[in-house]
């Protein structure tokens, strides 16, 4: 591990280049929900990833780790991690523009430090935290309006969906912190595989031969969210904090949404409200405020002469 005062620059391309992929997932999400069924789009970018993920694994000679306790995580991840937020993200994405979902997935950070605080040993609640915390609390009114937070309307659930994916998120790193001693490229794919098999009631319980009817774009986009954002991000993931750490990979939060944002307004001609820009700033100055720690300054007495 390097520490982030020597980063190399083309450290931070890699990054930015992660934070793309992952904010270009919101985008081909609204493309292929507008024709596809959420949950055949979920499963089939589940599928795809596990082919990808499982030819690295067979390629790099790994193999599941045998059969014990170590599945039940596994298991745990793959619901948490993939199966649960991408049925909530394409669910609710069917309504809520792409843009104000990378917004509401903003939060994902805050849950994972609250999370992290309540079921790990990691350091406890601190006054920056609580915060940051308050901050996006905020955010999230500014984004919502009070006159929308206490309701049921379809489209609010919708929005909460993805909020509650952002927390599902949470929970997987916190799940996650007991499979560092696996290989990444048999975890990995047991993550995709187990989190595709888990995907499958829900998609036969929803979804018809009839409703498997798109163009070529949607097809692609389907396609793209199972290569991109899924199968190569796992292995990036891997690549940049192996070339760093996993404290200069957590700046990805900070670039995400901006970037699904951006590709939201440019590729699909979104026009966010104002209120959605100002929530966004309020919720990435949450972010980094909770997730500062100021450093100590240690002074040194000299009591000799």
């Amino acid at each position: 591990m390097h520490s982030d005062q020597k980063i190399a620059p083309q450290n931070y391309i890699w990054l930015i280049l992660l934070a793309a992929i992952f904010g270009s997932n919101f985008m081909m999400t609204k493309v292929a929900v507008q024709a596809l069924p959420p949950m055949f789009v979920v499963s089939a970018r589940l599928a795809i990833a596990a082919c990808v993920l499982g030819t690295v694994m067979l390629i790099a000679g790994k193999r599941f780790p045998p059969l014990g306790k170590v599945w039940w995580f596994l298991l745990g991840s793959a619901f948490f991690g993939h199966t649960l937020p991408f049925s909530l993200i394409s669910w609710g994405q069917e309504t809520v523009d792409a843009g104000l979902a990378a917004i509401l997935m903003a939060t994902m950070p805050l849950f994972t430090l609250l999370l992290a605080h309540v079921f790990t040993r990691d350091e406890k609640p601190n006054r920056y935290t609580i915060l940051g915390f308050a901050l996006a609390l905020i955010g999230i009114v500014v984004l919502f309006g009070f006159d929308k937070l206490a309701s049921l309307a379809d489209q609010s659930l919708r929005q909460y969906a993805i909020m509650l994916a952002a927390m599902s998120y949470g929970v997987n790193a916190v799940v996650t912190k007991f499979l560092t001693d696996l290989a990444w490229q048999a975890s990995s794919t047991a993550f995709m595989l187990l989190a595709f098999l888990t995907s499958l009631p829900l998609l036969f319980a929803t979804t018809s031969v009839a409703d498997l009817q798109a163009d070529w774009n949607v097809w692609a986009a389907v396609l793209y969210t199972g290569l991109f954002p899924t199968a190569l991000a796992a292995i990036m993931i891997i690549f940049i904090v192996r070339l760093t750490s996993a404290s200069f990979l957590s700046q990805i939060n900070f670039m995400v949404p901006l970037f699904g944002v951006l590709f939201a307004i440019i590729f699909l001609g979104e026009k966010l409200p104002a209120n959605a820009a100002l929530a966004l700033l309020i919720i990435l100055i949450g972010v980094a405020i909770a997730r500062w720690r100021p450093k100590r300054v240690i002074v040194s007495i000299n009591k000799g002469g």
